[in-house]
Formats: C-alpha cells, sequence, structure tokens
C-alpha cells in the first residue's frame, strides 16, 4: 500500500511540474504563435473568457494554472495506468504520449469549439498535440526514474485493455477533429 501511496504522489508532483513548466510555457508560447498567425481575430473573446491578442499576466497564470491541474492528472493517470503499459519505460512513454495526445486533443477541441471559428484549425491542431505531447513525454521518464515500477509483465487482458483504451482515444481525437474543422 505504501509503494501505491508513494507512486501516485511522485506521479502527482511530477506532473504538477511538468505541467507547469512544459505546459504552462508551450501553451503561453503556442497561444501568441496562433494570434501572429491570424491577427484579424483581435480583441475576440475565446471559449475560456480570454480575449485574443491581449498578453495579460492574468491569462498567463490561467494557461500556466491549467498547464500544472492537467500535469497533475496526467502524472496520476500515469502513475495508475502504468500497470497495464509494456514492461519498457520507451515503449511505456510512447504509448502513454500518444494516448494522453489522443484524449487531451479530443477534449480541448470539445472544450473550445467555437474557438476554432476564429482560429487556423490545422494550426491550432498542431499546437495542440505537440503542446500535450512535449508536456505527456517526460512525465512517465520521471515517474520511473523516481519511483520505479515493479518488474511485471502484462498479460492479454493487460494488452486488450491497452488496445482498447487506445482505440478509443484515437476515435476520440479523430471525432475531435472532423468536429473542428465543421466548426
Amino acid at each position: 500500500m505504501r509503494w501505491w501511496l508513494r507512486s501516485l504522489a511522485i506521479g502527482a508532483a511530477v506532473g504538477f511540474v511538468v505541467g507547469l513548466v512544459v505546459g504552462g510555457t508551450l501553451g503561453r508560447v503556442f497561444m501568441r504563435i496562433l494570434f501572429l498567425a491570424r491577427e484579424d481575430t483581435l480583441g475576440f473573446e475565446t471559449a475560456m473568457g480570454a480575449i485574443i491578442g491581449d498578453f495579460t499576466s492574468g491569462g498567463t497564470a490561467a494557461i500556466y494554472a491549467f498547464g500544472a491541474i492537467a500535469g497533475v492528472a496526467l502524472g496520476v493517470a500515469y502513475a495508475v495506468g502504468r500497470t497495464l503499459l509494456p514492461s519498457g519505460t520507451r515503449l511505456r512513454t510512447i504509448l502513454f504520449t500518444l494516448g494522453t495526445s489522443a484524449f487531451m486533443l479530443g477534449q480541448i477541441i470539445r472544450g473550445n469549439l467555437e474557438d476554432f471559428r476564429l482560429v487556423p484549425v490545422t494550426l491550432s491542431l498542431m499546437l495542440i498535440v505537440g503542446s500535450v505531447a512535449l508536456t505527456a513525454a517526460p512525465v512517465p521518464l520521471f515517474v520511473e526514474r523516481l519511483a520505479p515500477d515493479r518488474e511485471r509483465r502484462p498479460g492479454r487482458l493487460a494488452q486488450g485493455v491497452v488496445l482498447l483504451g487506445m482505440a478509443g482515444f484515437a476515435v476520440f481525437a479523430v471525432t475531435g477533429i472532423v468536429t473542428a474543422y465543421a466548426a
């Protein structure tokens, strides 16, 4: 039980730091890139209540806070789900990054759907996937370094669950992409 709680705490802490530093920074930079790509949207309000083109401390704090909160969710999800993933850190990192990127892409699109009428859709989708993937990828590496998983080989049931989950995330992402282009 103590190993499990330690693993969850390390996952949450790693996710918080990586989400804050990597996710927050990339989120702020990528939001600026989107504005510069389409400056005619200056002054429009986003789904989250931000004003496009305004570079404020409050807006920056909100982006960093979102990155930190999303990072905690990523870290805890990895700590809980890694028992189902293959035992090698490299393959775990790849699967976790792909699954996380697909899920978050679908989720972010659905949560900000009206924004896709204002911003370049393809660029937005690429920046979302890039920022999520670059934020998710270090999480397994740091969690495995600080709280190594016990040696185990997931069985066919675990492999089936992972395969089904990855397929579900892919469908979620693809339907989100279709929705974004239709907005």
